[in-house]
């Protein structure tokens, strides 16, 4: 009986140990990050493009206020167009394959993963300059279904000062991956 209450408490400590810990050795920007990704993913779940406020997705979520603040009219209004298109992918992605199922985690954690290789400095082709073409880990998720978080699908960009999602699409274009962002065009 002794042996069982033992037991009994060591179950307990350890189920509530476990759930506060949290994510191990992450940095409070990424915890932030983190936090910003699952509350989006909540918010867009299940939702139709029409039950999706742009305004609570730029104001909370995505950032986008370099083409918010566009002076240009016209190349703004195109740009909201092509937000539709491409915020689709992420929303679809977490569709597919369900909130419960869906996680992320910092790409330093990547680093002998494929996935990685946009982001290894030792590995990146030089420029036209010289300087080595390569992004920074930083700011940077993957994401991954929770039964096989070793196999990441995708990698999400943040906004260092904001901690909102800058972008979810990488692009391979001559040897040479980057993420396709509103904020640069």
């Amino acid at each position: 009986m002794k042996k069982i209450g033992i037991g009994l408490i060591l179950l307990v400590w350890n189920i509530g140990h476990g759930q506060s810990e949290g994510p191990k050795n992450w940095s409070e920007n990424e915890l932030a990050q983190y936090t910003k990704l699952t509350e989006l993913a909540t918010y867009v779940y299940q939702k139709k493009k029409n039950e999706i406020s742009k305004d609570t997705l730029f104001k909370r979520y995505i950032y986008f206020d370099n083409v918010l603040n566009d002076t240009v009219a016209e190349r703004k209004e195109n740009r909201l167009a092509v937000f539709d298109t491409i915020f689709y992918y992420f929303r679809k992605t977490v569709d597919s394959i369900g909130l419960e199922n869906l996680d992320a985690k910092p790409m330093r954690f990547y680093k002998d993963h494929e996935i990685y290789k946009p982001f290894d400095e030792s590995k990146a082709k030089k420029s036209i300059d010289g300087g080595k073409m390569y992004t920074r880990d930083s700011n940077v998720f993957a994401y991954f279904r929770k039964e096989d978080p070793e196999a990441p699908l995708g990698a999400l960009l943040f906004e260092p000062e904001t901690d909102k999602l800058g972008a979810w699409i990488m692009i391979n274009q001559g040897g040479y991956r980057y993420f396709l962002t509103f904020n640069l065009l």
